[in-house]
């Protein structure tokens, strides 16, 4: 059963698949960003047989952080978690899944709370080894654009092109950002500031053209409200009795 301390306790699941073929491809999205945490916080992963994953954990403000790398590949990713909850007696609220989303673009995260595993395999079996519990949460990593068709699947296992490497960095560092927001202050909070973010390049253009139309906009009923006054106050000046005059 689990005990009072369990919100001091964070699991950090990062789904993919085993092996230097795989390595740096799109469906690998959520073991980079794991590695990557890993990294920064100084944790190395190391395979544990019990777990069934590349596991490791690490201090953070007073909560213990473990990353979890299933190495039962991506359709079984399941088995692992579910070894992870019953060792250390986690309740499902305990983890967070990251993953590629290749319906989402890249430069864009989605915090999912609960609900359906929308095709993610990985997903599709950790929902069955909890006993079809759909509350876990979810970091979708956007991977996209979609393809489609027969070539999907080839394309979430290829390799980002160097002309998004950047891009990328920039998104990891993004989901490292919403990651430790959902440590601290939970899914929702997580959701709400990452959401709607959009990293494309083309994304923010877009978004300094509306602030800067607002701007212009806001500026220019400033300066009709001022012409309006003016306008007015001259009005009295030449006419000082017109405004006390009956009618």
């Amino acid at each position: 059963m689990a005990d009072s301390k369990d919100d001091d306790i964070k699991v950090i699941v990062g789904l993919g698949n085993p092996g230097l073929e795989y390595a740096a491809t799109r469906h690998n999205m959520g073991f980079m960003i794991v590695d990557a945490i890993g990294t920064r916080h100084g944790a190395t992963l190391s395979f544990n047989s019990r777990l069934k994953c590349d596991f490791a954990k690490f201090d953070y403000g007073g909560k213990t952080i473990m990353l979890v790398k299933p190495m039962t590949y991506m359709n079984l990713s399941g088995d692992s978690v579910l070894a992870v909850k019953q060792w250390f007696k986690l309740p499902v609220s305990s983890f967070i899944v990251v993953h590629d989303d290749v319906a989402l673009p890249l430069g864009k995260l989605r915090v999912q709370n609960g609900g359906g595993a929308g095709g993610q395999h990985g997903v599709e079996s950790i929902i069955s080894c909890l006993s079809h519990d759909t509350s876990i949460v979810r970091l979708k990593f956007g991977v996209g654009p979609d393809p489609g068709g027969d070539v999907r699947g080839k394309y979430v296992l290829s390799r980002f092109p160097e002309s998004q490497q950047e891009l990328l960095k920039d998104c990891l560092g993004l989901a490292e950002k919403c990651i430790f927001t959902w440590v601290n202050d939970g899914p929702l909070k997580a959701a709400n500031q990452f959401n709607s973010i959009d990293l494309r390049p083309e994304a923010i253009a877009e978004a300094e053209e509306k602030k800067r139309k607002r701007e212009q906009a806001q500026h220019e009923r400033k300066e009709k409200l001022e012409r309006e006054r003016l306008e007015k106050e001259r009005a009295q000046k030449e006419n000082p009795e017109q405004e006390n005059s009956d009618p």
